[in-house]
């Protein structure tokens, strides 16, 4: 530290060169704690000579005083390097404004930056993206669709057809499950449009035609034969559901008929998605209850001579010990060896057959069968789907209070909440109502139906 001590009296005393040579010479020996005041003092004594900081050291500083926390300081650096020297050392100097974007808060122009990362590397046709960017992505940006996109068509500057069809799955996905429906077709169309852009597509084909199929329709008849091949290629079970749903978009109601008992087989199949994401396919998997055919009983014509004494029953004895249809469900369920799914789906049944009674008892008894957290919540939206029916709120609100003590994924505890906040309402306790509304908005700004229900209260 003696060292640095001298060269501060140097520089009182303007000996700015002198400074500068003793400096470059501690300089160029293995780095020390001192070095950061060492590069200071360094870029002073060049200012005092009317000099810059040569773009090495610069861009050395400005990574110690990132570690050091001083970002307004690494800003000022950064805004001294001239544009076209900055574009040899890109990566360098993005990578530092990131760095200083995100430790400040500044979230847009963090998205900016990463924006600006992605295009240059597109541009440049460089198919990489740093570990340190997919972090900082992961951790701000995860479902932003813009950003995946780009991600998507540098996957394709490698043909790694991999990493590209999990890629599009996840954006077609969040089309359906992350967003309204307001402005679908331009998404599905823009995937389209950056699977065009692939050389070895493979299976991406597939997904390129679904996109375009779904934005534009049937527009000639050899696309017909594209929908086959996504009704073969497509095995898993949400991919199924959208093929399903695209089938009835294209009124296409004998295929969806049949492809229906396809997607039923799938031993993934979870009629809660149905109901969730595409209501308007549930009637395909609930056979209509079929109505009770009226039997009008034939009435004797009794013998009215009175030639001697007649005793008849006005009304013939009721059976002393006749259960009740609800009482007979009961027993049914009890003694029945019903698995979890197959209670689920018997509760569905019954709430679309309009017998909320009777599914609440199917649910009650699938809750003693669960045995994981995603059991028990696909049960506990059924039964407050069936409170919810019978009117019970204060019982529903229990069900949303005991899910989301179980809920990790955002979807669930997403949903989950608006139940209570649904809850609330209909309780008339309107406070607590917007509390609740308003942290789903904070977690997901796009949550469409919480921003109206908020706004309707809010305005009484």
């Amino acid at each position: 530290m003696d060292f640095i001590i001298q060269f501060r009296q140097m520089m009182a005393e303007q000996n700015f060169f002198e400074v500068q040579k003793l400096i470059e010479v501690q300089l160029s020996l293995p780095h020390t704690s001192t070095r950061r005041e060492l590069l200071h003092l360094y870029e002073e004594a060049l200012i005092g000579q009317q000099k810059t900081l040569p773009l090495h050291f610069l861009l050395e500083l400005c990574e110690l005083e990132t570690h050091a926390g001083n970002f307004e300081r690494v800003h000022e650096l950064l805004e001294n390097i001239p544009t076209d020297v900055s574009q040899k050392y890109f990566l360098t100097i993005q990578k530092l404004k990131i760095q200083a974007a995100e430790h400040k808060g500044q979230m847009n122009e963090l998205y900016q930056l990463v924006t600006t990362f992605l295009l240059r590397q597109f541009e440049r046709q460089i198919p990489n993206v740093p570990l340190w960017l997919e972090s900082i992505i992961e951790k701000y940006f995860k479902f932003d669709f813009a950003l995946r996109l780009q991600k998507l068509s540098l996957a394709l500057l490698l043909n790694d057809v991999k990493a590209g069809e999990e890629l599009v799955r996840s954006l077609i996905l969040s089309c359906v499950e992350k967003s309204s429906p307001k402005g679908t077709a331009q998404k599905l169309q823009s995937i389209a449009e950056i699977l065009k852009t692939g050389q070895q597509k493979a299976q991406l084909e597939i997904y390129q035609s679904f996109c375009l199929i779904s934005s534009q329709g049937i527009t000639e008849k050899g696309e017909l034969k594209k929908l086959v091949e996504m009704v073969i290629y497509f095995d898993d079970f949400k991919f199924q559901a959208l093929v399903m749903n695209l089938l009835h978009q294209l009124d296409m109601l004998d295929e969806v008929q049949s492809y229906s008992k396809v997607v039923r087989s799938n031993s993934d199949y979870d009629f809660v998605y149905f109901d969730k994401y595409f209501s308007h396919l549930k009637p395909y998997f609930v056979a209509p209850r079929k109505a009770e055919e009226k039997h009008e009983a034939k009435l004797e014509t009794p013998d009215l001579k009175l030639d001697g004494k007649y005793n008849s029953e006005i009304f013939s004895a009721l059976p002393e010990n006749e259960e009740s249809e609800e009482h007979n469900y009961a027993h049914l369920f009890k003694h029945q060896d019903f698995g979890l799914d197959q209670l689920c789906d018997l509760a569905v049944s019954f709430l679309q057959s309009e017998m909320p009674k009777v599914s609440l008892m199917a649910v009650n008894e699938a809750m003693k069968k669960v045995q994981s957290d995603k059991d028990f919540l696909k049960a506990a939206y059924l039964k407050l789907t069936c409170l919810l029916q019978l009117k019970d709120y204060r019982a529903a609100l229990d069900v949303c209070l005991m899910a989301l003590e179980k809920a990790t994924s955002r979807d669930d505890i997403l949903s989950f909440m608006y139940g209570q906040a649904e809850l609330y309402i209909r309780l008339n306790e309107r406070k607590q109502a917007k509390i609740i509304l308003s942290k789903i908005i904070s977690i997901d700004s796009k949550y469409r139906l919480a921003k109206e229900r908020l706004e309707k209260l809010n305005e009484i």
